[in-house]
């Protein structure tokens, strides 16, 4: 999902991607990566502990090590170097990252679709096949509603924006309105 992410996250997402790559366990890599963060999200304690600047290092590497017993060592081992660096709190941005370039290799693109009005099964369905259709590539479209839009659709993937929304009309021809001059001699 195009959201913002941290670039110092990005570099150990290119680096932890590029050895899952290697060792052939992306997915796998992946799928550990979802379960630490969701335990993040979920439990407030174990949040407040790993963020936490005063915990020490060593501290911070037996909540991990024990966390992530039984997942895969790359991510444990990409983890506890970023505790060593002080970078551990840019693990959601990492996940985000991650998650990105494995969708990539397996060729599914994230679309977010906002709209004025909820979209019915039938609709994400139309719009999933004319996505996947329009760019080789297996689309998963996450649908929310934004009434401020007025109507239309803004699209949003990989960090591109297609803003097809009556606001952004209206914007553009308030703008046009306010920016062309009127000619010399007329009654404003």
């Amino acid at each position: 999902m195009a959201e913002r992410v941290e670039p110092g996250a990005r570099v150990y997402a290119n680096a932890l991607y590029a050895a899952a790559v290697e060792a052939d366990r992306v997915a796998g890599v992946d799928r550990d990566l979802a379960e630490m963060t969701g335990a993040l999200v979920e439990n407030e304690r174990l949040r407040r502990a790993l963020f936490n600047p005063e915990l020490p290092h060593d501290a911070k590497h037996r909540i991990v090590s024990r966390l992530l017993d039984g997942s895969d060592q790359l991510l444990r081992n990409a983890l506890l170097v970023m505790i060593d660096n002080g970078r551990l709190t840019l693990l959601p941005d990492l996940q985000v990252a991650y998650a990105e370039l494995a969708a990539e290799e397996e060729r599914i693109l994230d679309v977010d679709v906002t709209t004025a009005v909820p979209l019915d099964d039938a609709e994400v369905e139309a719009l999933r096949k004319r996505v996947s259709g329009a760019l080789g590539m297996d689309a998963r479209v996450h649908a929310r509603v934004d009434p401020a839009i007025i109507g239309g659709l803004v699209l949003q993937a990989r960090g591109v924006l297609l803003d097809a929304s009556v606001r952004r009309r209206l914007q553009d021809l308030r703008r046009g309105l306010i920016s062309t001059p009127l000619p010399i001699g007329s009654e404003a």
